[in-house]
């Protein structure tokens, strides 16, 4: 209750919205009471998912907004693998699902994610999503809660922060409590659909390399980058636009505040490349374990960068899948996006953010003019990026 009084202060003092949050915080109440029971009534009922194995999970992680969706819904339709829907982690019990399978899926008007402008990022209760969400739904806590609220009031570095992102110092308890969490959703997910291998999308995870590893020494790691030009506006105005849908930040907040809040989520952005880079150049993460992936070669070279992907993550493609490639392909080969990211919209310098994270072009050979993408679901989407 603690971290739901704490954001909901926040967004009171900062938004001065002090009724709306309550029936969204109470119906996250109802559902953590319905949760709590159905995954406990899962032992009686179904108690075979706790001999569900988790073998060589698959992992698909970046800077939000740097082509992560798109290659997590676009890669589940290779076979044999398990995604959680944005429904399934409201109610992530086998015994919810069948109890409540039929009804949830059609309740759209009271998504969380209803905020989300569609042409930025598509999304519904039956869409796969990434599995942060699940984690925010269960404790109110973590990168979400950060990023939307209480970088407001806080500030990237804070003790605060680093423990909300799972940062260093992070005792074996909770390190522990976090991936039970997730293993228990996870191992649900594959009895449920019956994979046999799990496929996550995640971008809190870059922080979390060290413990991830140590969780699970045969785990496949795709990590995707983005020239941060283009990632780091792109993932400002996605979490801008819920933001001002559902309480119209910028004319309800001091430009004091804004400033303060983008200067905060430029900052973590760009820790994320770096963190994930350090612990490439300190050996902290085995060639076996890592893909490294840049979001051009999957707009300009999807069936190559495709097929590396896949033999990597050791997964037999079917001719469908195959033929579904060679379309998708065709289908964003010359495109240019009618969405353009300008980094002036959020006070951000093109050149200072190439200068801050010039280790970032060096390293992954990146193009300081990589090309746009669709925001139309027939091309790689940034609606899915």
């Amino acid at each position: 209750m603690g971290r739901y009084l704490r954001v909901y202060a926040v967004i009171g003092k900062t938004f001065g919205s002090w009724f709306k949050p309550l029936g969204v915080f109470t119906l996250l109440q109802v559902r953590q009471v319905i949760s709590a029971t159905t995954l406990g009534l899962d032992h009686i009922f179904f108690p075979r998912h706790r001999k569900q194995a988790i073998d060589r999970p698959i992992f698909i992680i970046g800077n939000p907004r740097s082509g992560t969706t798109f290659l997590h819904r676009f890669l589940l339709g290779a076979g044999d693998m398990a995604a959680l829907e944005l429904w399934e982690m409201l109610f992530p019990a086998i015994t919810a699902r069948k109890l409540l399978g039929g009804i949830v899926p059609r309740l759209d008007k009271l998504n969380p994610a209803q905020y989300h402008p569609s042409d930025v990022h598509d999304t519904s209760l039956r869409g796969i999503e990434t599995d942060d969400v699940a984690w925010f739904f269960r404790t109110m806590d973590g990168p979400f809660a950060w990023a939307y609220f209480l970088a407001w009031r806080d500030t990237w570095g804070s003790e605060f922060s680093r423990r909300n992102f799972g940062i260093d110092g992070v005792s074996a308890k909770e390190e522990n409590h976090f991936f039970k969490y997730y293993e228990a959703i996870w191992r649900r997910n594959l009895t449920a659909k019956g994979a046999n291998r799990i496929l996550v999308k995640s971008s809190m995870l870059v922080f979390r390399l060290d413990a991830l590893l140590r969780r699970y020494p045969d785990a496949r790691l795709v990590y995707i980058v983005r020239d941060p030009v283009e990632v780091i506006p792109s993932g400002m105005s996605l979490l801008a636009s819920v933001l001002e849908n559902g309480f119209d930040i910028w004319n309800r907040t001091s430009k004091k505040d804004q400033d303060k809040w983008l200067e905060n989520l430029y900052q973590a952005s760009g820790d994320m490349l770096r963190y994930f880079r350090d612990a490439e150049v300190a050996g902290r993460i085995p060639e076996k374990n890592v893909c490294v992936v840049r979001y051009e070669d999957l707009l300009q070279n999807l069936e190559p960068t495709m097929a590396r992907i896949l033999d990597f993550i050791e997964i037999k493609p079917s001719a469908e899948f195959e033929d579904e490639v060679r379309q998708q392909a065709e289908k964003q080969r010359g495109y240019t996006s009618r969405h353009q990211h300008s980094p002036d919209k959020f006070g951000l310098d093109p050149e200072r953010i190439r200068a801050d994270l010039a280790f970032v072009y060096d390293a992954y050979g990146l193009s300081n003019e990589s090309p746009h993408v669709s925001a139309s679901t027939t091309e790689i989407p940034e609606s899915q990026t």
